[in-house]
């Protein structure tokens, strides 16, 4: 009976808590960015991703009891849905070149912006979905599956698609000369 206390004061927990928030702030914002205008969107990621990752460090690791409560929710054509409304969005600034060190190997070959928040937002929301389902199994395989795809999945996409949402801000920005003398 004690772990099963454990187990739901960890998914229950600040920390646990603090990711379904801001992940429940990040999906929501993709699933409406096509009624943004991309400068709003640009600074809403700017500001959301490092949070994301922020919160994703802290997240609690939890035994799970049974996992037979494990599901995946986001269906291959929700993901192409997501996916190319965001490429739509992102237009010519989709790909970009940068360095992926996710499987030990240097591949500089093109990353599309699109695919990774697409990614990004498939974990969080199968997380968000299966978090809201009453039982402490479904919780506990809620809070054990984010973790691992942040730390096997998502946190790398985030820190990938970052650099690229800096530039594109950075780009945008119209604001006073930034040629001024320090």
């Amino acid at each position: 009976m004690e772990q099963n206390s454990d187990s739901e004061a960890i998914v229950r927990s600040k920390q646990v808590l603090e990711v379904f928030a801001v992940g429940s702030e990040f999906c929501r914002f993709i699933d409406r960015i096509d009624k943004t205008d991309r400068a709003t969107a640009l600074l809403f990621l700017q500001s959301i991703l490092p949070a994301l990752y922020l919160k994703g460090t802290f997240l609690p690791a939890v035994e799970v009891g049974d996992d037979s409560a494990n599901e995946r929710f986001v269906t291959e054509e929700e993901y192409e849905t997501v996916r190319l409304q965001l490429a739509n969005f992102f237009g010519d600034s989709d790909f970009f070149s940068a360095v992926d060190l996710a499987d030990d190997a240097v591949d500089s070959s093109p990353i599309s912006l699109s695919e990774l928040l697409t990614d990004i937002y498939t974990d969080l929301k199968d997380f968000l979905m299966l978090y809201a389902k009453e039982s402490l199994s479904a919780k506990e395989n809620a809070v054990a599956s984010c973790q691992y795809y942040f730390h096997n999945g998502w946190g790398a996409r985030l820190l990938l698609a970052l650099p690229q949402i800096h530039h594109l801000v950075a780009n945008n920005y119209n604001g006073p000369s930034t040629n001024q003398e320090i």
